[in-house]
């Protein structure tokens, strides 16, 4: 069985980075991109702090046992015209060292200086060559060509193509390696493999292939153990940005066939338990594959949290009378204006994440039907603040082939575009909005 609700319950309750470390975790950031842009020596070249990796995809997830949480951010920064390689990471390092707040927090690695907190977390901080698109080894002293935000937007792709559920899955692959501990990958690895087995015309042909959680779990899974199956020699994994750089090289063929064994091992499991009519016996192996954090969750908060979604949500066919028959193909994009000292950027770079009291620009970046047509928006907030305020929204409405919005409440947002052809919705595309609580703008 599905056990919608179960899923839910184990994603807030125990898989999911909670909202408290998650406000911290932005403010964090936020001070350290403060004092960068500010420094005698990094002011003038500092040009932002980009998050990357599991931040900016939206996968970390809550620490197992004594475990750490992390993020990684870029500094992306203008060329220096006599430093080395080495040099970006020996001055990072030397400018928090100088700084009384950060002095005893600051400690160097091959490519970042990491700032350990108090709590069990720390931040990787990269020097990251904009116009290069280059990180920096200061033990090779040489560059390392890279696309963080490109590897960012590919995920947000594939994101797109299972309806937003695929962080949630990695966040479920995540806990199930570290909490079992059956089977060792780098996370950059695992996110590769299973978003490389993300293909759009298994929902286009097959309605509800990635339509909720546990089947979207069941499918990826199913998908990424028949591609193992079929190599079994580790195979290249090479960087979707393009850059060329080959990620197999931080793994080994044990390690890998390892990962392959237990792969296939918990697909079985999973299926068997996705498949079990009965209720009881489902959540005993749902349970034999995550442990007993997977529980039903309390009565009220079931019927607290159905009271919230009856927003009045309205869907094109049933609320303007329009068949949806998805034949052609459209991408939204959004595209955060500049403010201030704050760059502009496009959504999917940054894994769709932007901070209160920005402007963002809606647009149909591909459109693949003939005009005329019309255009139908649906812009629709979640959370406590939008709710408070009454501001769910979720209605559909006749629009252009562009629109703005303002930032203005924590949570995880979408707006939706329709196209309509002759009176027949053959096209759709979501972009999501995600504001995350104690990101600044």
């Amino acid at each position: 069985m599905k056990l919608h609700a179960y899923f839910k319950h184990f994603l807030a309750s125990t898989v999911n980075l909670d909202d408290s470390r998650i406000e911290k975790l932005n403010q964090r950031v936020d001070a350290l991109a403060s004092f960068l842009r500010g420094h005698e020596t990094f002011g003038e070249f500092f040009i932002d702090l980009v998050p990357q990796g599991s931040f900016a995809q939206r996968t970390i997830i809550k620490p197992v046992g004594s475990r750490e949480y992390d993020a990684d951010v870029l500094l992306a920064m203008k060329e220096h015209p006599s430093w080395t390689p080495a040099e970006y990471t020996q001055e990072l390092y030397k400018a928090f060292r100088g700084s009384g707040r950060y002095r005893q927090m600051a400690h160097r690695r091959t490519r970042c200086v990491f700032i350990d907190y108090a709590d069990p977390f720390h931040v990787d901080v990269i020097p990251f060559v904009e116009s290069r698109k280059d990180i920096t080894n200061n033990k090779t002293d040489d560059w390392e060509h890279t696309d963080p935000e490109g590897f960012t937007a590919w995920l947000e792709g594939k994101t797109r193509a299972t309806g937003g559920r695929l962080p949630a899955i990695l966040r479920i692959l995540k806990y199930l390696r570290d909490s079992k501990t059956m089977f060792s990958v780098k996370s950059v690895l695992l996110t590769i493999l299973v978003g490389g087995r993300i293909e759009t015309w298994h929902a286009d042909l097959e309605d509800g292939y990635y339509g909720d959680i546990p089947t979207a779990l069941v499918h990826i899974l199913e998908d990424l153990d028949a591609y193992l199956q079929a190599n079994y020699w580790m195979p290249p994994i090479y960087d979707p940005a393009g850059t060329g750089q080959d990620f197999s090289q931080r793994w080994d063929q044990d390690e890998y066939a390892n990962f392959r064994r237990q792969i296939h091992s918990y697909t079985a499991k999973v299926r068997d338990a996705y498949d079990e009519p009965d209720q009881a016996k489902s959540l005993a192996a749902w349970q034999a594959v995550f442990g007993d954090g997977f529980q039903a969750p309390p009565a009220n908060t079931v019927e607290a949290s159905a009271a919230r979604d009856d927003s009045g949500e309205q869907f094109i066919n049933s609320a303007k009378q329009i068949p949806v028959r998805l034949t052609e193909s459209v991408r939204l994009v959004g595209h955060v204006r500049r403010a201030g000292v704050l760059r502009s950027y496009a959504l999917p770079a940054r894994g769709d994440r932007v901070g209160k009291n920005r402007t963002i620009d809606f647009t149909l970046a591909e459109c693949s039907v003939e005009q005329p047509y019309s255009v139908y928006w649906k812009v629709k907030n979640t959370g406590r603040e939008a709710r408070d305020r009454r501001q769910l929204r979720g209605q559909v409405e006749l629009g252009g082939t562009s629109r703005h919005e303002s930032t203005s409440y924590v949570g995880s947002h979408y707006v939706e575009v329709y196209i309509v052809k002759d009176g027949v919705c053959v096209a759709r595309d979501r972009q999501q909005v995600i504001i995350p609580p104690g990101m600044g703008a």
